[in-house]
């Protein structure tokens, strides 16, 4: 049997994502978990591993599967990508969106993809 290994940055990177989507910030979720915010940073910047232990109290504050924190699929699928690119531009201006849609627009004329 091939070992597998934990992709720290990964499974950071998704309990961030987890997190947001709960309105949760750092300080809530060591709260919820009591684990410390300093520890729950060094998860979420892949810095620190973490036992079986921290990440069941994390899937459970977070209302997830240890599966979503631990496995993503190769190529992400365009749903999840379109979801990703709208939690990045929830929060920008109306001038911002503006000027990101010119450039949807432009790079779909080109038809270099």
């Amino acid at each position: 049997m091939q070992n597998k290994i934990i992709d720290l940055n990964l499974l950071g990177k998704n309990i961030k994502q987890y997190r947001l989507k709960k309105e949760l910030t750092q300080e809530k979720l060591a709260g919820l978990t009591g684990l410390s915010i300093q520890y729950i940073g060094n998860i979420e910047r892949g810095n620190t591993t973490a036992s079986l232990e921290t990440i069941m109290k994390i899937c459970l504050v977070l209302e997830i599967t240890p599966n979503q924190l631990l496995i993503t699929s190769s190529s992400p699928t365009s749903n999840a990508l379109t979801e990703q690119i709208l939690d990045s531009l929830s929060d920008k201006s109306p001038k911002f969106l503006h000027h990101i849609i010119g450039y949807i627009e432009f790079l779909q004329q080109s038809k270099s993809f």
